[in-house]
């Protein structure tokens, strides 16, 4: 992509690498979130992981954030037109769906074995196109076959009302503004529902239509103006000048891990954890992002990895309880040091995920779609 300079403002880089480090950051603060549930009261620092992560699924609302402003990113010089259109659908659909559908059909051979359960094939088939698998409870109705899958379909949900924008090419913020503005504000007004915390939505009777109408979508919304902010001159420099006053930028950030570490607003509302994300990331990319150099080259692989990491570590730790049960070890199946094995073996298979599932596959995969599209025109010249 090009880059973009302006008064006081550092060459915008095509991979910033501020959000790759909040990726990583996010994902290991989900992670350990819910690996500590393998560590038992009173042993070796259960207290300390419980304070430090006690607030992990803000790493959703953080993730959800980041995915606003993305979309904004890439698709800021996108030239609308159903080609492209159906590039990106595609391209989003690319980077997901493989990763996720194979440790989705693993999870789900591994639990088989463990408790077979006649509705797994329902289920499993709803997990892999994104559909919520209950209308309770929210906002996660009834997650899915990988119980993190429930945050993706919210994610498709979102590339898809993008998608949808793109159509009205200089209109398109105008026309996903309405389209948030009746799904968040216009139905749940209709039913008497409309609320901003997304644990308190209302059931509206149907799984798709209560997903699509759950505040915690409110996040995307944040990481969209922010995106729309970033690449507005005006709106950018006003923005940048305030987080440069001495000490805004550091306080707000303060504020926003005291919310996570203290419990504070907790919830996926966009007044709750959605708020200290959107802070954390205006201040990142904002702010840091042009006042550090050069970050941490393995805080920058841990997000290139995020991905894996959150499809990864239910599987791993339900799979190592698994294995040591079986091998007739029982007490290693839980306790502080299965949580750091728990965690390194994350981390490794997290690593091989992302080359060979998300690199190579997702490279190989976008190769196809490109050469099955020239097909067509190669035949007809050829007859």
């Amino acid at each position: 992509m090009g880059q973009e300079q302006g008064p006081g403002r550092v060459i915008r880089e095509s991979k910033l690498d501020s959000i790759q480090v909040l990726r990583g950051i996010a994902a290991l603060y989900v992670t350990i979130y819910h690996l500590k549930d393998v560590i038992p009261g009173g042993a070796p620092f259960r207290n300390e992981i419980n304070f430090i992560a006690g607030s992990g699924p803000a790493g959703v609302s953080l993730f959800f954030v980041i995915s606003g402003f993305i979309m904004v990113y890439i698709t800021r010089n996108t030239v609308p037109s159903v080609r492209s259109i159906f590039r990106f659908t595609a391209k989003r659909l690319i980077r997901i769906w493989p990763a996720y559908a194979i440790i989705t059909l693993a999870y789900c051979l591994l639990h088989s074995r463990m408790s077979p359960n006649p509705e797994w094939p329902s289920e499993l088939l709803r997990s892999l196109l994104f559909i919520p698998l209950s209308t309770t409870p929210a906002p996660f109705y009834g997650y899915a076959t990988l119980n993190v899958g429930w945050s993706l379909n919210y994610e498709i949900y979102f590339y898809l009302l993008i998608a949808i924008s793109m159509f009205f090419s200089r209109l398109r913020w105008y026309a996903f503004f309405l389209m948030i503005a009746v799904t968040l504000v216009g139905i749940p007004t209709y039913y008497g529902a409309f609320t901003l915390k997304a644990d308190k939505m209302q059931d509206l009777g149907a799984p798709y239509l209560n997903m699509i109408t759950n505040p915690i979508i409110w996040n995307f919304v944040c990481g969209v103006f922010l995106g729309l902010a970033y690449y507005h001159d005006a709106l950018h420099e006003r923005i940048r000048t305030f987080l440069s006053i001495n000490m805004v930028a550091p306080t707000l950030l303060c504020l926003a891990i005291w919310q996570f570490l203290s419990g504070f607003l907790g919830g996926f509302g966009p007044l709750e954890w959605g708020l200290g994300s959107t802070l954390v990331f205006a201040a990142f990319v904002f702010h840091y992002q042009e006042r550090i150099q050069k970050f941490p080259s393995w805080l920058v692989r841990l997000g290139d990895m995020s991905f894996s990491i959150y499809l990864l570590h239910v599987p791993i730790v339900v799979g190592l309880g698994f294995l040591f049960r079986k091998l007739g070890f029982p007490v290693y199946s839980e306790g502080t040091a299965m949580f750091l094995l728990s965690l390194a073996l994350t981390l490794i298979g997290a690593h091989l995920s992302y080359e060979y599932i998300e690199v190579k596959l997702t490279s190989y995969l976008s190769r196809w779609l490109r050469e099955s599209k020239k097909l067509p025109v190669k035949e007809h010249a050829d007859s």
